[in-house]
């Protein structure tokens, strides 16, 4: 059975109730949990406002957790502080060396805080990640205040696995590109 847009059945955040996988062609008596409300819903049920097609949705693109922060709150995934963050790695931080250590632990952990987020579904933490973090580092940069916004960032980041208990490794390796780095795609190397 295909769901039409604007219902849950056709939502991103609709998972399975017996292993957590995106619903794609549930039947519409077989519920489903909602993994941003935190709530049961049958597939045929109407869109709330977090509402993302999951045929169009896309997380990659970079800014791993602020994608996901951005995406739960219900922002578009081209919206005005997912591009500002993107364009500041792109053209600030991915043309300087001495950023390769942060680009590095961000594609390292990054992916796993960004799953743990959007699995935990704690709103509250969500809105508090991105009205004490990703939003201030956004105006920063549009400040011109370019170390404050990575020293804003990188506590965010931070702060994050100390939250999930994770311990970046700190080791960067040679054949690292930092010229392409800070995409949150890494493989995990924190113990």
């Amino acid at each position: 059975m295909q769901y039409n847009d604007q219902q849950c059945g056709s939502c991103y955040s609709l998972r399975s109730m017996e292993d957590d996988s995106i619903m794609f062609n549930g039947g519409c008596n077989e519920k489903g949990h909602c993994i941003v409300l935190k709530a049961v819903y049958y597939p045929d049920d109407n869109i709330c406002s977090y509402y993302q097609n999951k045929e169009k949705f896309v997380p990659g693109g970079g800014c791993f957790i602020t994608t996901i922060v951005c995406r739960m709150l219900g922002f578009d995934n081209n919206c005005g502080v997912l591009n500002t963050l993107r364009d500041f790695r792109n053209n600030v931080m991915q043309k300087d060396k001495k950023y390769k250590g942060i680009l590095y632990e961000y594609d390292t952990v990054g992916p796993e805080i960004a799953e743990q987020l959007e699995a935990e579904g704690d709103m509250e933490l969500v809105n508090a990640m991105y009205n004490f973090y990703i939003q201030p580092t956004a105006r920063l940069i549009e400040e011109g205040k370019k170390e404050e916004a990575i020293a804003r960032y990188t506590e965010m980041t931070k702060s994050l696995e100390d939250y999930y208990g994770l311990e970046f490794d700190g080791i960067v390796p040679n054949d690292y590109d930092y010229t392409k780095g800070g995409h949150g795609v890494k493989k995990k190397s924190f113990y």
